[in-house]
């Protein structure tokens, strides 16, 4: 039997982090604003360790890309997923992420399309979800006359929500949010506009606005009800089953059996704690599970995620 790999997490100072990793979940004794806590990567920005077994100490990304066996071939040739816990004490800045194509003629790198779950959600918690310009040159006008709360999309979220976020649609998060963000392999980010903010040495953050532009796409999202996963009757919800990845939800009351996946498969907890071959998880950790793992069975009471990666 192939055993899973648990995963050491990263975590990623932010100008509008916090000192939720630190004060309420007592993950890292950093001193500085903390807004991620990357969880599952095989990204060179933050590549995740593993904890056990004889691959311990080596990367995801080395055992993903020496060890393919592990993982039943992929034809990926990198991890291509990034599972990251993101807290958020300040409004990020409104962005957008670009697909493959111009991600990899431009950046020479993969494009971004992500997912949002969210995890908990202080009462006037919002988040920027799409825009309302019909064509490119009236968005290239609303930018240019700095016209932001014409345009964008305005959501009041609330917990439970789940949010997909193909490449080219503008998002943003709002202050007070704890979410677990299932995204491609890619740290590309275009920013469109920062609240004019500086950081602690005086500098503003660089803007891509050239660049936001060009990926923007102009699919109507403002009368999008998102699926609340907390309204569901069923215990296990697809949540979104796209090019890159699947998302499953799953509810376990006492214990739940994993099922076998063609390659591998992400687990992420979002709710309660667990057990798994000796190891208690809590919300924000995440393993993988490679193919031949057989009989392997989560005990406790809680939420899990589960993402399954397309490898086609």
């Amino acid at each position: 039997m192939k055993y899973i790999l648990f995963l050491s997490p990263c975590f990623k100072k932010r100008i509008w982090g916090g000192d939720y990793f630190q004060k309420v979940m007592n993950k890292t004794d950093s001193k500085e604003p903390i807004g991620e806590m990357w969880s599952a990567s095989g990204h060179p920005k933050g590549d995740s360790l593993i904890s056990n077994g004889r691959f311990q100490g080596k990367t995801l990304r080395e055992i993903y890309e020496n060890n393919p066996e592990f993982f039943n071939y992929p034809k990926s040739k990198v991890f291509p997923i990034l599972i990251k816990l993101i807290a958020t004490a300040d409004d990020l800045s409104i962005q957008v992420h670009p697909n493959d194509d111009y991600a990899i003629k431009n950046e020479n790198g993969l494009g971004k399309t992500e997912a949002w779950i969210i995890i908990e959600a202080k009462e006037d918690a919002e988040i920027i979800y799409g825009h309302n310009a019909k064509s490119k040159e009236e968005l290239i006008n609303l930018i240019g006359n700095n016209k932001y709360d014409e345009f964008l999309n305005r959501v009041k979220v609330n917990k439970g929500d789940f949010y997909p976020i193909p490449a080219g649609t503008i998002h943003a998060l709002g202050k007070g949010i704890i979410l677990l963000e299932v995204q491609q392999s890619s740290d590309i980010t275009y920013r469109i506009y920062d609240y004019n903010r500086k950081d602690k040495d005086g500098n503003t953050r660089e803007l891509h606005i050239d660049k936001a532009i060009d990926v923007t796409t102009y699919d109507k999202t403002n009368n999008f009800k998102p699926l609340n996963y907390l309204q569901s009757e069923k215990d296990e919800i697809e949540l979104w089953d796209n090019n890159y990845f699947k998302i499953n939800l799953l509810k376990v009351n006492s214990k739940y059996k994993l099922p076998s996946f063609e390659y591998y498969g992400i687990i992420s907890v979002i709710e309660g704690k667990f057990i798994i071959e000796g190891r208690t998880l809590s919300i924000g950790d995440s393993f993988v599970a490679p193919n031949l793992a057989e009989d392997l069975f989560l005990t406790g009471d809680g939420r899990i995620v589960i993402t399954i990666p397309k490898e086609s």
